[in-house]
């Protein structure tokens, strides 16, 4: 049995690291893409239940300790970068932390992440669905 270190994203590991590599990569406009690409999908029922189905793997499986490591990592790629003019004017609330702004791409990646997390408990289909919005970008193969 691999200990949380060796293997933070369980059985998954190499492919979500992959994945956060390339995230990490995506340009602007690849990343205006899959947040477009996640809005047409995200209000379908087919997605809303797909997500649903992630969510119950997710717990099913235990792999609620690997979900989790996965926040630092993604927070990393997708906190927004503070513009020089608002963080002059935040000098006055330094440590207040509760505003951090996220990048849009931060609800599609983190789909992506979670099937890919649990793909192998996850039917093809659900997998493809929760991963479309990066098809064009990160393609699972």
């Amino acid at each position: 049995m691999s200990t949380l270190g060796s293997q933070p994203y369980g059985p998954q590991t190499a492919a979500v690291r992959s994945f956060l590599v390339r995230l990490a990569g995506l340009g602007a406009a690849d990343r205006d893409a899959v947040v477009a690409r996640h809005a047409a999908l995200a209000d379908a029922p087919r997605y809303r239940r797909a997500d649903a189905t992630l969510g119950d793997a997710i717990t099913r499986s235990g792999r609620e300790a690997a979900r989790d490591a996965l926040t630092g990592p993604l927070l990393q790629l997708v906190k927004r970068q503070a513009d020089p003019v608002d963080a002059a004017q935040d000098d006055t609330a330094q440590g207040d932390t509760d505003d951090i702004a996220l990048d849009p791409i931060a609800e599609p990646a983190l789909a992506a992440l979670l099937a890919l997390l649990v793909r192998d408990l996850l039917d093809d289909d659900t997998v493809r669905l929760l991963t479309e919005a990066f098809s064009d970008t990160i393609p699972l193969g």
